[in-house]
């Protein structure tokens, strides 16, 4: 039995709907994952799944613990369970055939882990390494397969999900071509304002993204040089300030004022001071 049930063993009307989906809330694409894989139709896993699939799901599982910095699955390896992160985030990187590491997105609360080498019997196509603290269900490749059988609507969402992460794909790579690597950094910031919200020391309106330059430009798909030309754009605009592995937004309001993400509009930031210009 996973921790976190195990506590309310006393009270099992505690483990309904409202209580289950708690522990793995993360209602928003953009607050769960960032660089595609996210949520489908808004949401991440554990938002789309009924309760009591949810429940069956974690009760298949025991619960794991992470520290920054540890390794939860590694590329190459077999696929041999499945992860639902109950708190913390993730980050996603995988090695070409150099042996360059890249990051390739990062994920929240509500994500589920390592479910398409479960599936297609391979091995692991990236890495995934704690960011922060990180608590998650850990589930058996065979048990999760079983429970995919025995409960329909769980094998829809994995299917659903795995169409999700193709599609996602295929948009990034279609945006390399159609977007500037300004709108490119400028989205990857929008995606990670939900994933560290409620981290940020800036007042209600402001956000700490906690990933360095080199970091933001591998999730942009952009050069190091290009992204922080992007990024020095933001800032002479008053929309951001940089410091060493972080990118603080002052104001939300003036960031999200880009209309369409479109760095070209001429917006400038009030730094988080005053009334925000934005409403």
């Amino acid at each position: 039995m996973s921790v976190f049930l195990a506590r309310v063993a006393g009270n099992p009307a505690r483990v309904g709907a409202s209580w289950c989906r708690r522990q793995y809330s993360c209602p928003t694409s953009a607050g769960g994952a960032v660089g595609g894989g996210g949520g489908v139709g808004g949401k991440v896993f554990a938002g789309r799944v009924r309760a009591a699939d949810l429940r069956a799901l974690v009760e298949c599982g025991r619960t794991v613990r992470y520290a920054p910095g540890d390794h939860l699955m590694r590329q190459g390896d077999p696929g041999d369970c499945v992860l639902l992160v109950g708190s913390g985030r993730v980050k996603v990187v995988a090695r070409d055939g150099a042996g360059h590491e890249r990051l390739l997105g990062i994920r929240g609360s509500g994500e589920l882990l390592g479910e398409m080498s479960c599936v297609d019997d391979g091995p692991r196509s990236a890495s995934v390494v704690a960011h922060d603290p990180v608590s998650a269900t850990k589930i058996a490749k065979a048990r999760f397969m079983g429970i995919m059988g025995e409960r329909p609507a769980i094998a829809r969402e994995v299917v659903r999900q795995v169409s999700q992460r193709l599609r996602d794909a295929e948009r990034k790579q279609s945006e390399l071509t159609s977007d500037s690597v300004d709108t490119r950094v400028a989205r990857v910031l929008a995606e990670l304002v939900g994933l560290f919200a409620d981290d940020s020391a800036l007042g209600p309106r402001g956000v700490t993204v906690p990933l360095g330059q080199e970091e933001l430009a591998q999730l942009a798909a952009a050069s190091h040089v290009s992204a922080q030309r992007a990024l020095r754009g933001l800032r002479a605009r008053g929309l951001v300030t940089t410091g060493y592995g972080r990118v603080d937004i002052p104001c939300l309001g003036c960031f999200t004022a880009l209309s369409g993400l479109n760095p070209a509009k001429d917006v400038r930031g009030c730094g988080g001071r005053g009334a925000c210009p934005q409403g």
